[in-house]
């Protein structure tokens, strides 16, 4: 019996290490692996959340989302607030206008990976 439970601990230890260095958590899945540069995890938190309506052309709305390309290489953002991480955060948590708030949706980690990623965009 000893012999039996030795043989498993390597075993055992390798499949917890494997869940901790892979960030195996359910915010982490759904997003993309934790290794991933935040930039990485910002575009999959877009493209789950934003890109559906921003992206879109043929949206039956009588306001169309703004684009989101160049978003901070303005100086305003399409309501005439300044471009800045706050304001986009405020925009993104609370909504505006016909756009949904995504505070219960989104936590700070993925707020924060998809501003890194809109400063790309």
């Amino acid at each position: 019996m000893q012999r039996i439970k030795k043989a498993r601990l390597p075993f055992n230890l390798a499949a917890i290490l494997g869940v901790a260095l892979c960030g195996c958590s359910r915010d982490n899945m759904d997003y993309g692996p934790m290794f991933a540069s935040a930039e990485t995890r910002g575009q999959v938190v877009y493209e789950r959340n934003c890109s559906a309506c921003h992206d879109a052309d043929n949206l039956q709305l009588l306001k169309q989302p703004p684009k989101l390309k160049g978003l901070f290489s303005r100086k305003t953002l399409p309501s005439g607030a300044p471009a800045t991480d706050e304001q986009v955060s405020t925009t993104v948590l609370a909504g505006r206008g016909i756009m949904p708030p995504f505070e219960r949706t989104l936590d700070k980690k993925q707020l924060d990976d998809l501003l890194k990623y809109l400063h790309k965009l």
